[in-house]
């Protein structure tokens, strides 16, 4: 029997991040799964975008890989990873996803 796909914390995956505002991220990109199986089974998770315009900000944190990329630990999203036809990319190292998490709560209090 095969399991069904469902983002664990850690994760890389392909995400449509269309449609967006602002200075949101958008297009199909990579982002990093902050939120656990037990949530993400509901269809919903907590990521953030990963880009290679690498500026240098504070909020970025490295994510190991060929090409260069980042994570926008100050692009939290809460978003539906099935309609945003979400596919495994990869895994962040888990200092990688606990430097993206050191953030987000530096953020949120």
């Amino acid at each position: 029997m095969v399991m069904a796909f469902v983002p664990e914390a850690g994760d890389i995956v392909w995400l449509d991040f269309n449609p967006q505002a602002g200075h949101e991220q958008a297009g199909r990109r990579p982002a990093l799964v902050l939120s656990p199986a037990y949530y993400n089974k509901h269809d919903l998770m907590v990521c953030v975008p990963l880009t290679t315009k690498i500026k240098g900000y504070p909020m970025e944190v490295a994510i190991a890989g060929t090409p260069a990329n980042v994570a926008l630990a100050d692009q939290v999203k809460s978003l539906d990873w099935k309609a945003r036809n979400a596919a495994l990319k990869g895994k962040a190292t888990p200092a990688e996803l606990e430097a993206v998490r050191t953030i987000a709560r530096l953020l949120v209090g």
